[in-house]
């Protein structure tokens, strides 16, 4: 069972990692509009962002380490009391125990900043915990703590990671699911199951709408476990939260509004995945842009879903594609593949079906 060490020599989580930036803004290129006949019209193109990598020049105290690069591993302290999730190994190099780690941070695509010896690791739905490695004498010890959000999640991490720092082969962690058998349903029942989804539909989005965050997120939790199932039925004109939260501009301290944000957005790739939504709303609600932008985002939970939202849409209306190249997809869609490779394995994924598509 995991149990959190709150021992007060822990390490503090790493700030928010800042937003990315433009650094080159210009004119968008001249594109070829679709026919007047087709029932999707872009509006007037704003202009055209240009992607480009931090520099390398920055500052090592400003900048956000990515990548886990250990000259040593520090000796255990003294006073320090390790917790029980935990792994010891012996007769392996650190660096192959760092390396085997950060490989499987990646497998299971989880948003990570280092500092020293500590792992900060964030799942999408916002579960926090660090991973940190020790040496001692002759052996060194890796550590999982939890920080805030689900015990249970943390759990299957957690002997993922720990697994991995022994070197036996990563195990996916898979969400588990349980579905009742078609034989099993019978018409009143699944109409019964139709109203069921309804009601919780309606229950999901007037927590949305309640004032508390905490509310909202409760809300937004439970309708991306809704959406993500099946195809539901909703009113355009219910999801007008959606365009207000990708759209917004969080603050580097505001944590809630950026959950918000980043939920907001995987509601969203689950209604145009799901064909719940069309295109159009994207459209309308001028969302193109802001979705191209995202898939170069510095948190790869909100670049993954960017990325499901530009492939839902390449799928449902290729006469998009063209229009789509003029805001600097390609580009960004580059550029989120390469992020996909060193850090998230499903943006690694979802990149490179984009750039297929």
């Amino acid at each position: 069972m995991f149990s959190p060490n709150n021992n007060n020599n822990e390490q503090e989580i790493a700030p928010e990692t800042p937003e990315m930036k433009s650094v080159l803004i210009r004119s968008a290129p001249r594109t070829m509009m679709p026919a007047p006949s087709q029932r999707l019209q872009l509006p007037k193109m704003p202009t055209m962002p240009q992607f480009s990598k931090p520099s390398s020049s920055s500052s090592p105290a400003t900048t956000t380490k990515y990548n886990w690069e250990l000259e040593t591993i520090p000796k255990i302290p003294e006073p320090y009391h390790v917790g029980r999730t935990r792994a010891t190994v012996s007769n392996c190099e650190g660096s192959e125990i760092v390396s085997r780690i950060s490989e499987c941070l990646r497998q299971q695509s989880l948003s990570v900043t280092f500092d020293e010896n500590t792992a900060v690791c964030e799942t999408p739905c916002h579960t926090k915990f660090i991973v940190k490695i020790f040496e001692d004498e002759a052996q060194f010890i890796v550590e999982v703590q939890r920080r805030t959000g689900c015990s249970f999640v943390c759990q299957k991490h957690s002997r993922a990671i720990l697994r991995a720092a022994k070197g036996s082969k990563a195990v996916p962690v898979k969400p588990r699911t349980f579905t009742i058998p078609a034989s099993i349903l019978k018409k009143e029942q699944e109409r019964e199951a139709k109203t069921a989804e309804k009601d919780d539909i309606k229950n999901a989005l007037n927590l949305i709408k309640q004032e508390m965050d905490d509310v909202k997120m409760l809300g937004m939790s439970a309708f991306i476990n809704i959406t993500a199932k099946n195809s539901i039925s909703v009113e355009d004109s219910s999801l007008d939260f959606l365009p207000k939260y990708i759209s917004s501009q969080p603050q580097q301290d505001d944590n809630k509004v950026s959950k918000l944000r980043q939920d907001a957005l995987t509601v969203l790739a689950n209604l145009l995945t799901q064909n719940s939504v069309q295109a159009q709303f994207v459209i309308d609600n001028s969302l193109l842009q802001t979705l191209v932008t995202d898939l170069v985002h510095c948190n790869p939970h909100v670049a993954y879903q960017a990325a499901r939202c530009m492939t839902a849409i390449c799928r449902s209306c290729p006469a998009l594609k063209t229009n789509i190249a003029a805001f600097g997809a390609s580009t960004a869609i580059d550029q989120a593949y390469e992020h996909g490779l060193t850090r998230h394995k499903l943006l690694e994924n979802e990149a490179k079906l984009l750039k297929l598509l």
